[in-house]
């Protein structure tokens, strides 16, 4: 492999202010020579002004790397101004030499639970630039929390992070039981099931970290108060809806909103201008995210085990019926343009045959129909790179899809509006680079040597 060089060579930007002063010295006569020098000092400072802003804005190439488009690694170079790409010029103003470098924007992460709260931010920043990971959809945190770190969730020393804040979820429902057991300090999953009547009975962190809604009248108060938080999305919390009336599971696998509230739950989130991601359990969950019309849906119906221990409050047993999407339903979920975000930390886990299997046929049907994917981790303390090492090593997608979503599909998913997720022309100058090709060698997606965020290099520990 080519050694990488990821010294600068700086080449000169002042040269064009002295050729311009040259120029009057061919000036013949005396008095002529005043005029030209006293017109020349009256212009001088506008002809300097631009020289001394492109100074200020050099041109720096990367150069000898290959450049990830989506669908394979070219040879090509990226040009960086300020916090974009441009047009290549004939000299740039700086070269950095990428040779044998593998090159694609960053990754992002479209379900995490990270960038919850100042005591954890410089934490969750580290490893997340550390993996490659620029940008962040926070999935559910602490509203009052969030707030204390708007200011720090983007820019070039930041992860560009967004925040549904707290998720909407039903009575005694997922997450109230950890964000209350945490409030009380009941860290440890013994401690947490020892202590279980204490946290039920625990109010500390509702309408914060989470907001339970019952009713239509119950979600017109509690609405205002949403909005209130500054949320960038809504999330939603559905878990087997189809037995809602029944009261399955509450604390353990059951519970969520009432799926009937979901369609107005929409409509108030669109009119609020924000976008509605819901988090699925079973395939009844999936139905009444696409009869809503949700924007996202994370994780996959039946994505999780859940079935080993018996004696866990989230015990509970899948089949088919209650997994598998229909062509239909893929078909519906890709033309009303909803996302699907596949929680790839999973993937490195090992699962019973049967639910692994029902996951590559519901990949292969939502993939058929044309359905959009990103990924998010949804593991307190995780990355993506294990899961996508081993989404690449068990081909849960293709390598170069994979690759895709990740770098790509998940940025763009996670900021709409901005020029993320590509190494165009007119991108944001943000990537990544990787020591050899991941879509030969998956052991590469943890082998990244050079980060650029926003124009700038990022030293990583």
């Amino acid at each position: 492999m080519n050694r990488l060089d990821f010294n600068p060579v700086h080449k000169s930007a002042t040269a064009p202010i002295h050729r311009e002063i040259r120029g009057i010295q061919h000036c013949t006569g005396q008095a002529h020579h005043h005029r030209l020098l006293s017109k020349f000092l009256l212009l001088l400072p506008l002809l300097i002004a631009p020289l001394v802003a492109n100074a200020d804005s050099l041109v720096t190439r990367y150069s000898g790397g290959q450049i990830f488009d989506g669908k394979e690694f070219r040879a090509r170079e990226l040009c960086v101004r300020d916090t974009g790409l441009v047009a290549c010029p004939s000299s740039p103003n700086v070269e950095v030499r990428v040779d044998g470098a593998f090159l694609t924007p960053p990754v992002g992460d479209a379900h995490t639970h990270h960038f919850d709260g100042p005591g954890t931010l410089a934490w969750h920043t580290s490893i997340a630039f550390k993996s490659g990971t620029f940008y962040a959809m926070n999935m559910t945190a602490i509203t009052s929390q969030v707030a204390l770190i708007r200011d720090r969730m983007g820019g070039p020393d930041y992860v560009d992070a967004i925040s549904s804040t707290g998720g909407i979820t039903g009575p005694e429902s997922h997450p109230a039981e950890i964000y209350e057991a945490l409030a009380l300090g009941a860290y440890s999953y013994e401690d947490q099931l020892k202590r279980t009547d204490e946290i039920r009975a625990s109010r500390k962190v509702a309408d914060d970290a989470y907001y339970v809604v019952e009713s239509e009248q119950q979600l017109a108060q509690k609405w205002p108060l949403i909005l209130a938080g500054k949320p960038d999305f809504i999330k939603v919390f559905l878990r087997s809806s189809e037995r809602y009336d029944e009261g399955f599971g509450k604390w353990g696998p059951g519970g969520g909103i009432d799926p009937r509230l979901l369609p107005l739950i929409r409509e108030q989130s669109h009119s609020a201008g924000l976008r509605l991601a819901v988090a699925n359990s079973s395939i009844d969950d999936f139905r009444a995210s696409l009869a809503a019309q949700a924007d996202i849906v994370t994780h996959l119906p039946c994505y999780q085990d859940s079935s080993q221990d018996p004696t866990s409050p989230y015990y509970d047993t899948d089949s088919a019926e209650e997994c598998l999407i229909s062509t239909a339903e893929a078909g519906q979920a890709a033309a009303q343009g909803m996302s699907v975000v596949l929680i790839v930390t999973e993937w490195a886990k090992e699962r019973p045959a049967e639910q692994v299997q029902w996951e590559r046929q519901n990949l292969d049907t939502l993939r058929a129909a044309g359905v959009r994917f990103a990924i998010g981790s949804n593991a307190y303390g995780s990355t993506l790179t294990e899961g996508l090492m081993a989404g690449m090593k068990k081909e849960f997608l293709p390598p170069t899809e994979l690759l895709r979503v990740a770098t790509m599909d998940t940025p763009s998913l996670i900021f709409p509006e901005r020029q993320v997720g590509c190494l165009d022309v007119g991108c944001e100058a943000s990537f990544i680079a990787f020591g050899g090709n991941p879509l030969e060698d998956e052991q590469q997606l943890a082998n990244i040597v050079l980060r650029v965020k926003d124009g700038n290099k990022l030293a990583v520990d």
